[in-house]
């Protein structure tokens, strides 16, 4: 009777921890179940944090950080097509100007890439059609014309003159890469812009001499504009900084990118050679035919290199896009050739 008692109360624990068992393990099974579900759904939202991340950059301006696509696909601008052109994009709306620079006809760059090009005529650029082209990301270049961009899309402000002096071509066009992550193609043209240079430089070396200074002059409107050695235009980042040809104490000096003085005060800014930007223009002559112009030595000497035209025809001279700096350094290098001979 003891030994059946005894059986019997086995059996019931044994069944009671079968039982125990049962109801335990699918406890276990949820517990594992639910933290697996809560790895993965980590994991697809970090996944799905880094491609949102890995859709934007952002881009520092001087009117704060802006968000802008990593790869916009609809791009428009009111300045800058050249540089966009040279890092292979190609905007859908720009300013009227832009279609028409002087370089494209000049450089032979395929007209038909610019077919699809919308005008969006002078600044500020059209706001309808601009809204119409749905761009991802707009350039603008005036910053009282940046709040109505920003009402039709992400805008980055990238001023093209700074006051009245533009910064170095070459840093515009690494600013410009950086909003779209293209620095290394934008290096690789500098690279071979700057080879290209000091070839240029060892063809014209000694028709400046030692110890001689370059001037470079604006006329236009019978008014007379002197350009500095950095910060100006028409050419001045050319003469002076890519070919390296020597300014006037008066050009280094200037605080802004030109000077507008008086026929009278102009020996004083003269240096040995002069270069004479829009000598085609209707208030030349009465400045290049004048009696101290002609008594200027470097005129005297014959050192003085005609060049572009300021007028209604623009010349390469205009922009400082990688295709018009091309043409400015192969045009200012054959002028001084041909004079050399």
């Amino acid at each position: 009777m003891h030994g059946r008692v005894k059986i019997t109360a086995m059996m019931i624990m044994l069944c009671l921890s079968l039982m125990l068992g049962a109801c335990s393990a699918p406890t276990n099974t949820n517990g594992s179940s639910q933290t697996k579900a809560n790895h993965t759904a980590t994991s697809s939202n970090s996944d799905g944090q880094a491609a949102v991340q890995a859709q934007t950059r952002t881009v520092k301006t001087l009117k704060g950080d802006v968000e802008v696509p990593a790869n916009p696909k609809r791009m428009a601008s009111d300045q800058y097509m050249g540089h966009l052109l040279k890092l292979g994009i190609i905007p859908v709306g720009v300013r009227s100007y832009m279609l028409n620079e002087a370089w494209i006809d000049q450089s032979g760059y395929p007209k038909e890439k610019l077919a699809g090009i919308k005008d969006l005529g002078d600044f500020p650029m059209d706001l309808e059609e601009l809204t119409v082209l749905q761009p991802d990301l707009i350039i603008g270049s005036i910053e009282k014309n940046i709040d109505s961009y920003q009402k039709v899309g992400t805008t980055v402000f990238l001023p093209y003159w700074e006051g009245e002096s533009t910064a170095g071509p070459l840093d515009k066009f690494r600013r410009i890469s950086e909003i779209f992550g293209k620095q290394k193609e934008a290096e690789q043209w500098i690279t071979e812009y700057e080879k290209k240079a000091a070839e240029a430089r060892t063809k014209i070396q000694g028709i400046v001499k030692d110890g001689e200074t370059v001037s470079i002059v604006q006329v236009a409107n019978k008014s007379i504009y002197v350009l500095a050695a950095k910060g100006g235009n028409y050419g001045s980042p050319t003469i002076y900084q890519t070919l390296k040809l020597p300014p006037t104490k008066k050009a280094l000096n200037m605080k802004e990118g030109f000077e507008n003085i008086s026929l009278e005060v102009l020996p004083e800014y003269m240096g040995d050679h002069i270069f004479v930007y829009g000598s085609e223009d209707e208030g030349a002559n009465q400045i290049l035919h004048s009696e101290l112009w002609k008594g200027l030595p470097a005129v005297k000497k014959g050192q003085v290199y005609m060049y572009g035209s300021f007028s209604d025809k623009e010349d390469e001279f205009v922009m400082e896009d990688p295709y018009s700096l091309e043409l400015q350094l192969d045009t200012i290098v054959n002028l001084l050739l041909t004079h050399k001979k």
